[in-house]
C-alpha cells in the first residue's frame, strides 16, 4: 500500500510510491526522522537509486500561497543586451556603509575593490565590468544609493584569481575558499538569516540554503539556466561546501535527466519543494528543513550566483553574466534576456514597454523594488525584471461592479468563476491605508508553521519580543509579499518587518 502522510496542514508529501525511482534501502521511519516528522506507518521501501544518489526522498509540496494570476509571461526566447551603464546599488545589502575606494572619474578594471563595508571589516565589493565612475549618488543624510559604471567596450584588462580543476575543488581549505570569494567580492551573494545582511568572514552557519527554484510571478525557470550551467553550479556547490557542515539545494519540479548531472556528498542534501508561491522563497526552505534556534543561523544564496562561484574557481575571472525574465502586463514583448549584472533598467527596457507611463521594477511584482533614478538597475540579487502600468484612475462607484476584470484572494467578485483566467494588474492598491482586519486572509497565504495574524500584529505594534517568539527571524521582506498583497488593510508588511529586524539586531 502507498504511504501518504500529512506533515502539516499547509504541505502535503507526495505517496512513496509514486516517486521513480524509490528509494534504495531505506525504512520509511528512516526518510521521516531525517525530515523530523512522525510518520503513519513504517514500511520498507526497496530497490532504485533514488535515496543514494539524489537525496531527495519526498516533494514537498505547498498548499497555502498564491500563484499570482498576472499576464505578461516570458517566452522562452532569449534576447542578448550588452548594457552601456551598470551599477551596484546600496540597497541591496541590508545595512551597509561604505567606505570608498574609488572617486567619480577613476577609472577601474573588471574585479577591482570600489568599496568595502565599514560594519563587516573586510568584506568588499568589485567592479562587474571595466570602465569608468560616472557616477557615486547618495540620498538623504548621505545614504549610499548606487555606485555607476559607464562600460568600456574595448577593456581586455581585468583582475583574475587562482584557477583550480573541477576534480581539484574538494580539496581545497576553507582559509583559501574565503579568501578568494571576498577579493572576488562574490562573498557578497551570500546572505544571512536572521536579518538577510552579508555574513561576517570569520562566521560560520549551520547550513547554507541553494535557492535552486523560483515561484515569483513571471520568474526565470532555473531549469532553463541549470540545463546549460549544470557543470559551473556543480563545481558552486563543491565550494559552498566548504563553508558550512551541511547544503540543502532545494529545487523545484525538475527533470530527472538535469538533477542527474548534478553533484552529490555527504553535506550536500538535495530537497525538491513544488505548490504556489512562496514554494520557491528560502524563508520556507528554511522553516521546513531547518528552522532557526536562538543564537542560529543560517546563509542563503540564488542558484545564478552558485554558478558565478563555480566559473571563478574553474576559469580564475569574475562571471557577471544574468539570465534575467523582463515581463509583465506592461511589456510589449515579454522574453528572457541575457544581460550582466547591475545593468542599467532605463536602457534594457527603452522601447520595451506598452505606453508612457509604467513602473519598471527590478526583482519580482511581489517584492521588488522600483528602478528609477540613481537606482534604476538590475538589483544584486533579482533574476527577473517586471513592468506594471501606474494605477492612476480611480473608476466611479467601482465597488457596486461585478468585476469580471479584477482579481482578489476573497471571493467578492465574479471572476472568481473564470478559473485560469490572467490580468492585467496595475500598481494601484485598490484602497487607502486603514486598519488590520484579521478575517483569516494571511493564514491562507502562510505556509509556515506561525500564527500569521498575531505575528503582523506585533510587527505593527512593533513588539520585537513577541515577534520574535512568533517565528521573526526566519523571514525577509519577500516572504510577507503575499500578506501585503492580501491586506485589506494596505500595510507594507516587508517593510515593517524591516524595521522590526532593524530593532531587534540592535537590541540584541
Amino acid at each position: 500500500m502507498p504511504i501518504f502522510f500529512k506533515v502539516h496542514q499547509s504541505f502535503i508529501l507526495t505517496p512513496l510510491d509514486k516517486i521513480s525511482p524509490p528509494l534504495i534501502g531505506r525504512t520509511a521511519l528512516d526518510v521521516f526522522r531525517k525530515l523530523g516528522v512522525q510518520p503513519i506507518n513504517h514500511h520498507l521501501v526497496k530497490a532504485g537509486m533514488f535515496w543514494s544518489q539524489f537525496k531527495y526522498p519526498l516533494m514537498i509540496t505547498i498548499k497555502k500561497g498564491l500563484d499570482l494570476p498576472i499576464n505578461g509571461e516570458p517566452s522562452k526566447q532569449i534576447s542578448e543586451h550588452t548594457p552601456t551603464k551598470v551599477a551596484l546599488v546600496g540597497y541591496d545589502y541590508v545595512g551597509m556603509r561604505p567606505t570608498m575606494h574609488v572617486k567619480e572619474g577613476d577609472k577601474v578594471t573588471k574585479g577591482q575593490v570600489l568599496y568595502e563595508d565599514k560594519k563587516r571589516a573586510g568584506v568588499l565589493y568589485t567592479a562587474p565590468v571595466g570602465g569608468t565612475v560616472v557616477a557615486v549618488n547618495r540620498g538623504e543624510r548621505r545614504v549610499f544609493e548606487s555606485l555607476v559604471i559607464v562600460v568600456d567596450p574595448n577593456a581586455s584588462e581585468e583582475i583574475t584569481f587562482n584557477a583550480y580543476r573541477s576534480e581539484d575543488l574538494s580539496m581545497l581549505d576553507r582559509k583559501t575558499v574565503v579568501e578568494q570569494l571576498v577579493a572576488s567580492g562574490e562573498w557578497t551573494a551570500l546572505r544571512t538569516r536572521p536579518f538577510s545582511r552579508t555574513p561576517e568572514i570569520n562566521s560560520i552557519p549551520s547550513a547554507i540554503f541553494v535557492t535552486a527554484t523560483d515561484t515569483n510571478p513571471l520568474a526565470v525557470d532555473p531549469a532553463t539556466v541549470l540545463f546549460e550551467e549544470i557543470q559551473a553550479f556543480n563545481d558552486g556547490l563543491v565550494i559552498l561546501s566548504t563553508l558550512s557542515p551541511k547544503t540543502y539545494v532545494c529545487h523545484g519540479d525538475i527533470a530527472p535527466e538535469t538533477l542527474s548531472k548534478t553533484a552529490d556528498g555527504n553535506d550536500t542534501i538535495y530537497e525538491g519543494f513544488t505548490g504556489v508561491h512562496p514554494a520557491g522563497n528560502a524563508g520556507t526552505h528554511i522553516h521546513f528543513l531547518h528552522p532557526l534556534a536562538r543564537g542560529n543561523s543560517v546563509w542563503t544564496i540564488n542558484y545564478q550566483d552558485v554558478i558565478a562561484i563555480g566559473k571563478l574557481f574553474t576559469t580564475g575571472r569574475i562571471y557577471t553574466e544574468r539570465l534575467i525574465s523582463l515581463a509583465g502586463p506592461a511589456v510589449a514583448n515579454p522574453r528572457l534576456v541575457r544581460t550582466t549584472r547591475g545593468a542599467d533598467l532605463t536602457e534594457l527596457t527603452q522601447g520595451e514597454l506598452n505606453g508612457d507611463d509604467n513602473r519598471v521594477i527590478s526583482g519580482s511584482v511581489l517584492s521588488g523594488r522600483t528602478a528609477a533614478g540613481a537606482t534604476a538597475f538590475l538589483g544584486r540579487f533579482h533574476n527577473q525584471v517586471s513592468a506594471l502600468t501606474e494605477g492612476r484612475e480611480r473608476p466611479a462607484l467601482h465597488f457596486f461592479a461585478p468585476g469580471a476584470n479584477r482579481f482578489s484572494k476573497l471571493p467578492i467578485y465574479i471572476s472568481q468563476f473564470f478559473k485560469g483566467k490572467k490580468y492585467d494588474f496595475t500598481t494601484s492598491t485598490n484602497g487607502s491605508p486603514r486598519a488590520m482586519v484579521p478575517i483569516g486572509l494571511f493564514e491562507t497565504v502562510m505556509p509556515q508553521d506561525y500564527l500569521p495574524t498575531q505575528l503582523l500584529r506585533a510587527l505593527i505594534v512593533e513588539d520585537i519580543i513577541s515577534a520574535v517568539e512568533l517565528g521573526a527571524l526566519e523571514l525577509d521582506e519577500e516572504d510577507l509579499a503575499l500578506c501585503t498583497f492580501v491586506s485589506p488593510g494596505k500595510y507594507e508588511f516587508g517593510d515593517i518587518l524591516r524595521d522590526n529586524l532593524t530593532r531587534i539586531e540592535q537590541e540584541g
